[in-house]
């Protein structure tokens, strides 16, 4: 059975850590020459280890989504090393608390920068190249909080729902060059950083980890965190051929939270 991704050229940002890093191992599995993006060249050298480990191919490349230049350069490169680009991944993201009362401009612009402002030049960028090698795939990291607003983030909800429009817009603009644009939307995924923030909240409540984990899950259906491995998976459908005629979408992968 051939790979799904096998001959392709995929830049992600954000992979260094949590989703990014998951879904460059799993690209790199499914054939896919992948280079890994982030500001730390130590976790980006261990992704690319990790990935030649398992047979695979990357490189990785330092950028940091705050500075344009950075993302222009980080395309340039990549395009430098393996003469094509077929999939750009959009999943670099940063989060924290915030309300319009104590909103300071410092976290608005930082937040939409990094989320937004990051894929509409990534997108800018990569677009000439994946027109080059014939069409492709534009996927970006939303999330639900982008459908639903998140109560514990206004600008975090108002970035991912920006990724929501942008990807429909691209998704019309770029049909006619074979070009696909596709957000994924995840849930409450357990990811370094969810396990972080559950011991945290438990010791504000003074209770076990255990017990803030089981009250976060009761408005999840399923009644568990999604893995990182099903968001990847959703992710590697959408840019594969299996998803040639789906664009425009923003997939909950949430395990029905935006259902109840």
């Amino acid at each position: 059975m051939p790979l799904a991704l096998q001959g392709k050229v995929a830049v992600i940002t954000g992979s260094t850590v949590g989703i990014g890093k998951a879904g460059a191992i799993g690209f790199a599995r499914e054939g896919a020459k992948v280079v890994v993006s982030g500001r730390s060249r130590q976790r980006g050298e261990e992704v690319v280890d990790a990935i030649k480990k398992q047979g695979g191919e990357a490189s990785f490349i330092t950028a940091d989504m705050l500075a344009v230049a950075d993302i222009e350069r980080l395309i340039k490169k990549a395009v430098a090393a393996y003469d094509r680009l077929d999939i750009f991944w959009h999943n670099a993201g940063i989060v924290g608390p915030d309300n319009v009362e104590d909103i300071t401009e410092e976290i608005y612009d930082n937040m939409m920068a990094v989320h937004l402002k990051a894929a509409v030049f990534g997108a800018k960028f990569a677009v000439p190249e994946i027109r080059r090698a014939g069409g492709g795939s534009i996927l970006f990291t939303g999330s639900i909080a982008g459908l639903k607003q998140a109560s514990y983030s206004m600008t975090y909800s108002l970035a991912k729902s920006g990724l929501v429009m942008l990807a429909r817009k691209l998704a019309v603009d770029l049909a006619r060059d074979n070009i696909r644009v596709n957000c994924i939307c995840p849930g409450r995924v357990e990811t370094e950083r969810r396990v972080a923030i559950a011991g945290q909240k438990a010791q504000e409540l003074g209770i076990t980890k255990e017990e803030w984990v089981k009250r976060d899950i009761q408005r999840i259906p399923l009644g568990r965190y999604v893995t990182e491995q099903e968001v990847i998976s959703a992710a590697l459908f959408l840019v594969s051929d299996k998803a040639s005629s789906i664009t425009g979408v923003a997939l909950p992968i949430d395990g029905g939270f935006l259902a109840v």
